[in-house]
């Protein structure tokens, strides 16, 4: 079993040489690497950091699967690299090749943050980001709403959903957020 940094690397040769198709296979290597360790070795995080900030890389169809991997491994981050991350989904958000990147960074934002500040982004990414990734954005409200304990923001999550519904300028987005409001209803008594 080679070494998680080494393993990086070549994530961030498939980048360097436009390799889609080799990053599977990595992100299963990745995965294994880190399974038994205690913690990631020192510069991981930074470089796990580096690798989904660029642009190169979230241009190769595969490379939504790394938001996988920083998911499933959601405990090992610390409180400051969880806030340094939220910066970087939202910044990568609509920049990915595959439509996967836009809703599983929905669902990480949605799921693993659940605060003012994922509404806020939510709200700024239903407006400025480009399709098809923008109609990602209601599956991130849904998933929100269904997390946060907090009653008022699951309100203001709907709420968005609705306005999403009734005045996005994409017929795409206005679907999506439909289908969020009806997977919601039963739950909270929407009508």
């Amino acid at each position: 079993m080679r070494d998680a940094q080494l393993v990086l690397e070549d994530i961030r040769s498939c980048a360097n040489s436009a390799d889609s198709e080799g990053l599977t296979s990595l992100f299963t290597e990745l995965e294994t690497a880190v399974l038994n360790a205690d913690e990631w070795p020192n510069g991981f995080y930074q470089g796990i950091s580096e690798v989904q900030g660029n642009e190169d890389f979230l241009r190769l169809d595969n490379s939504w699967k790394l938001l996988y991997f920083l998911n499933n491994n959601w405990e090992r981050l610390s409180a400051q690299q969880r806030r340094g991350l939220r910066n970087i989904l939202s910044e990568g958000f609509d920049k990915y090749q595959n439509w996967m990147g836009a809703f599983v960074t929905s669902e990480i934002l949605g799921e693993r943050y659940a605060d003012e500040d994922a509404l806020a982004t939510f709200a700024r990414l239903g407006k400025i980001a480009r399709l098809p990734a923008r109609a990602a954005v209601p599956h991130g409200l849904e998933t929100l709403a269904r997390t946060t304990q907090s009653e008022s923001l699951r309100d203001l999550a709907i709420k968005q959903l609705q306005e999403l519904q009734k005045s996005s300028d994409s017929e795409q987005v206005r679907r999506e957020a439909l289908l969020s409001l009806g997977k919601l209803a039963p739950e909270g008594g929407l009508t």
